[in-house]
């Protein structure tokens, strides 16, 4: 249950898997724009990803639990791994919107997702329910329309799951805790 005029920020994606950038980036949103807390929200399946099947949903989850255990004002909500079909944003923000009708929403997405915005399920509602925050890295330029919060951090999960296939190591790009997921569980080795 949210507490009045608490301000969430809600950060969906793929996260397959969660990295360092991620955190990072979610600290760094939570701290400029005085969010009480950071949800993650793994989806079950992107709509905008469907070429490419993510690692299981509830492994991907796990990795995201694993990632922020023991960080203060982050959690990990699996709504969207438990509904059906694709993951849209639109239906999360209707979700918080009734579990914490008082809250100030900020919707959190990576500066990858700027491209096809405009082709997001019923983005013009979402605009209206939740602040757009765009979350740049690697030193592209965000949006003038929308909150920006930038880092320079040359880092992807594309990159991470290609190392993981070619045998290299990706400490310290995700946090230990996920890397001993990814070795125990075996994914990404022939993605």
């Amino acid at each position: 249950m949210a507490k009045p005029n608490e301000k969430i920020g809600l950060y969906g994606g793929s996260f397959d898997p969660i990295h360092v950038g991620h955190v990072i980036l979610a600290r760094d949103a939570m701290e400029q724009l005085a969010l009480d807390r950071v949800v993650f929200l793994p989806a079950r399946i992107s709509p905008h990803k469907l070429d490419r099947p993510p690692a299981p949903p509830a492994a991907r989850c796990q990795m995201v639990q694993a990632a922020l255990a023991g960080q203060d004002h982050f959690d990990v909500d699996d709504c969207e791994i438990h509904r059906e079909g694709p993951s849209f944003a639109i239906d999360t923000i209707h979700h918080y919107r009734k579990k914490c009708p008082d809250a100030e929403l900020f919707y959190l997405i990576g500066d990858d997702n700027l491209p096809e915005l405009q082709t997001w399920k019923d983005i013009e509602t979402l605009r209206e329910l939740a602040r757009l925050v765009v979350l740049t890295r690697a030193g592209h330029p965000g949006s003038e329309e929308f909150l920006t919060i930038r880092r320079s951090l040359e880092l992807s999960s594309t990159e991470i799951r290609n190392r993981i296939a070619r045998g290299l190591s990706v400490r310290y790009m995700v946090p230990e805790p996920v890397c001993n997921l990814i070795t125990d569980l075996g994914l990404y080795l022939n993605d």
